[in-house]
Order: structure tokens, then C-alpha cells, then sequence
């Protein structure tokens, strides 16, 4: 399962009336816009976020995902089969380090996740610029 890259030029295709996701932020200095931006990325492609879907953790980026109090819902909406896609602000928010990426990434594949990043198109978002 490819990740979804959400880029100016582009983005893969999911039907939008079954495509259901989480938007996911940890920083505790930006996180409410970092959500917001990453609500409208889905709104803007008619994906509908699941309820409880969207969290935020207010702790530093280089802490491990699995210690953060808001990770643990988002594989729990994997795992139950309730999201087809994660949409975050930059892959960092997932894990830190890259070790800790790759796992957290092979474990939302697993249950049919995919990961989906604003970052390439976030001055976009947050400007209002729609396309």
C-alpha cells in the first residue's frame, strides 16, 4: 500500500463517500492549525473524518509515538477498520526517527491505513488558496 502524496501537482484518487480519515497533529505550539489544515485538505477532497478522529498530542515531536496519549486512538481506529487514511501536517509527526516511522508506518499498512502529508501544500491550505 503506497502512501498517499497530497502534493500541488496532485493527488491519488479514493472515492470520497467511503474514504474515511484521521487528521493527527503533535506540537504543542501549532497544533490547532496544523489540525485545521489538515481538516481542510479533506474536506476540500469530500473525505469525511471519522467522530473522535480528530487528535492531538501536545508534546514535542522527538517523543516516541507510543508514549504519546494521542497515538494510541489512532491505531486503535486502524485497527478497528474505521479510517482509510491518516492525514498529518509532515511525516515527523508520526515518528521522529526513522526507525520509528517505518514501524508505526508498517503497522497503519497492515490494517490498511495510509499516511497522507499536508506539508508540501500547507502554505497553500493555510492561505485559503483552494484548487
Amino acid at each position: 500500500m503506497h502512501d498517499i502524496p497530497l502534493t500541488p501537482t496532485g493527488l491519488v484518487r479514493l472515492d470520497a463517500d467511503t474514504t474515511a480519515v484521521a487528521l493527527y497533529a503533535s506540537d504543542p505550539d501549532a497544533v490547532r492549525g496544523m489540525l485545521a489544515a489538515a481538516g481542510a485538505v479533506a474536506a476540500g477532497h469530500g473525505w469525511r473524518t471519522v467522530a473522535d478522529g480528530t487528535i492531538s498530542d501536545h508534546c514535542l515531536l522527538t517523543q516516541a509515538p507510543r508514549s504519546r496519549t494521542g497515538w494510541d486512538p489512532v491505531r486503535g481506529l486502524a485497527e478497528q477498520r474505521r479510517i482509510n487514511v491518516v492525514i498529518v501536517p509532515a511525516h515527523g509527526h508520526i515518528g521522529f526517527t526513522l526507525e520509528e516511522w517505518l514501524a508505526e508506518q508498517r503497522f497503519l499498512h497492515r490494517h490498511g491505513v495510509s499516511v497522507a502529508s499536508v506539508e508540501p501544500m500547507l502554505d497553500a491550505v493555510l492561505r485559503g488558496v483552494s484548487r
